[in-house]
């Protein structure tokens, strides 16, 4: 059977949805005295794109200058993150923000926005240095 045959063979909405993880903040869990889970989503590639293009420090004169590491995880977590509803009035209101990217950076530390961006990542399809090895290994 040809990949081409396989494909046909999977049912196009199912190949669409978007893959999901939900993902245990242990220190919140800890303070909460009950599990914490954060459920992330993968993105679509425009979405990435646009997250990059933001994340890019470029000069007035067009050179490349700096790109915002922080600022890529913030907004990768924003988007990926499905629950809790960042943009839910009532918890920006109780933590005293405006914004989902205020709300992340005010509950979360910077390693576990790191985890959650890296969860993000894979359900994406973006594999790591080792999983890659893996493959090449195969």
């Amino acid at each position: 059977m040809s990949l081409t045959d396989t494909l046909l063979q999977l049912d196009a909405n199912k190949v669409e949805e978007k893959p999901t993880k939900e993902i245990e903040i242990k220190r919140l869990s800890r303070l909460a005295g009950k599990k914490v889970m954060f459920k992330c989503q993968a993105l679509d590639g425009q979405t990435y794109g646009d997250i990059q293009r933001m994340s890019i420090d470029i000069s007035k004169k067009g050179d490349f200058k700096d790109i915002k590491i922080f600022e890529t995880q913030l907004m990768t977590c924003v988007e990926g993150i499905i629950d809790p509803d960042l943009k839910d009035e009532k918890l920006l209101k109780h933590y005293n923000v405006s914004t989902p990217k205020a709300l992340i950076k005010k509950i979360l530390l910077p390693g576990e926005i790191a985890d959650l961006r890296d969860v993000i990542d894979k359900l994406s399809g973006y594999e790591s240095d080792e999983d890659e090895e893996d493959v090449k290994n195969s």
